[in-house]
């Protein structure tokens, strides 16, 4: 199995778990074979994953890769298929398509083509439910008939649902992700990877909505027309709730999805915080719930044990300066960080090991109020950018009274004609002194001549 820090280029590491033939003799003469437990990180400390499993940890805050084990591999996602789910859905809100509070009305349609044993929020047809229940019945027990009514209120239809998701993952510029289905339930052509995923994961931790659901332990849904009693569901990421696997609680936890098919084995999207350091992982084909939590629970830690933030731009510390046009008594101004810049190296890193590079306009133009944004700095370690943020204006210029003049000859300067005739008219220009300053010298060179004719004319006499 080979393991590799992406982002920040750090050796490759080949591991080999090797079964131990040992012999160990007990009481009675008998002898009975021991294993040895496979390791659980290599000589660098990382963790080694299981057997045929696929693995990403980025951080959360810039997407940068921390390390990843089989990460491009195609893999079948199941219900972490969910997280572009809700992304998509809650892009329509956020777009005005529908909203949380809206109520949907559950059809035979929105039902049809599910396993009875599949996991699901006990929907039922007829039953009016709002769009904001069926987002934490997606998400919390992983309903795939929540998934299914959300499609249907979203695009009208499966299929336009699904083009809606095949399309998200083009804007995110994912290129090994083909959704089939909302629910993840299992399909040849439904795919993705654990690095694409990480990148759906992340822009959906983004949305706000989003992270307040899956950080859920567990949820209440109140009754509706079909339902006298409120439904009650525990989180199925045992990461953030204690109620259905106590034994995997992570401290810090705070999403984010589940899934399971036969095919795609145990997966488990999560995110971290601690110490102001946000994590995401992916991990797809866990062997059993416990490999799949426990080898998430891995990966955080290594995260928050090998890397540090470190604060290389200040809140309000200069960056530079801009050209400004049409200023009045100034032609420049000051630039600032409009917030400090944190990034996250590997520890031991040191902050002369960072550079910092500004990405500036050529110039900006009067008026310029203090504050404006400007431009942003981009922090890069290893020739990688890992951070970055933006910057603005110090002071106020105000604009020049003669500024219609400039701003006209600026416009007139635009035109090519315009630009040829003036250097034709500054090449004649150029000629006519060159011409005068030919005729002057010529003038003192016989003058020059002439002055000196007599001088030798007055010597002879």
């Amino acid at each position: 199995m080979t393991l590799l820090l992406g982002s920040f280029g750090l050796p490759f590491a080949t591991v080999v778990a090797v079964e131990s033939d040992d012999m160990v003799e007990l009481g009675g003469g008998e002898k009975t074979e021991e294993k040895e437990e496979p390791p659980t990180e290599d000589a660098q400390g990382r963790p080694i994953l299981g057997k045929g499993e696929a693995g990403i940890l980025i951080d959360g805050k810039s997407g940068n890769v921390l390390y990843e084990v089989n990460s491009e591999k195609k893999m079948y996602p199941a219900s972490t298929t969910k997280v572009m789910t809700a992304l998509v859905a809650l892009d329509a809100v956020k777009a005005g398509k529908v909203s949380l509070k809206q109520k949907v009305t559950v059809t035979a349609e929105m039902l049809e083509g599910l396993a009875w044993d599949g996991s699901n929020m006990a929907l039922k047809e007829g039953e009016i439910i709002s769009f904001q229940n069926l987002l934490y019945g997606l998400m919390i027990p992983s309903g795939n008939d929540a998934a299914m009514a959300i499609a249907y209120a979203v695009s009208g239809s499966r299929a336009g649902f699904v083009d809606a998701m095949n399309n998200k993952a083009k804007k995110l510029g994912l290129k090994n992700t083909h959704f089939k289905n909302h629910h993840g339930l299992h399909d040849e052509e439904h795919y993705t990877t654990a690095a694409d995923m990480a990148v759906i994961a992340r822009a959906a931790m983004k949305n706000e909505t989003f992270r307040s659901i899956v950080e859920i332990a567990h949820v209440k849904i109140p009754p509706t027309n079909l339902t006298e009693e409120e439904r009650y569901y525990i989180n199925t990421n045992g990461l953030v709730s204690t109620m259905r696997y106590s034994q995997y609680y992570y401290p810090g936890a705070t999403g984010i999805k589940t899934g399971y098919t036969d095919e795609a084995g145990n997966c488990l999207v999560a995110s971290a915080e601690k110490n102001g350091i946000e994590l995401i992982t992916v991990l797809f084909h866990g062997e059993g719930v416990e490999n799949s939590h426990k080898d998430t629970a891995r990966l955080l830690d290594y995260g928050f044990s090998a890397f540090e933030l470190v604060t290389p731009v200040r809140e309000d510390q200069i960056m530079g300066e801009v050209k400004v046009k049409w200023g009045r008594s100034k032609d420049s101004v000051t630039l600032s960080a409009v917030a400090p810049v944190s990034v996250l190296v590997p520890k031991g890193t040191k902050t002369e090991e960072l550079e910092i590079k500004l990405n500036l306009p050529e110039f900006v133009k009067a008026p310029v109020e203090k504050g404006t944004l400007t431009g942003s700095v981009s922090v890069f370690l290893d020739d990688v950018e890992i951070g970055g943020g933006e910057i603005h204006t110090d002071l106020t210029v105000k604009r020049s009274f003669f500024w219609p003049a400039y701003a006209f000859l600026e416009w007139l300067w635009g035109f090519l004609l315009i630009r040829i005739l003036c250097y034709l008219v500054l090449s004649v220009l150029g000629l006519f002194v060159l011409l005068i300053l030919l005729r002057i010298w010529q003038e003192i060179d016989r003058a020059r001549r002439h002055k000196k004719r007599q001088q030798r004319y007055s010597g002879r006499k």
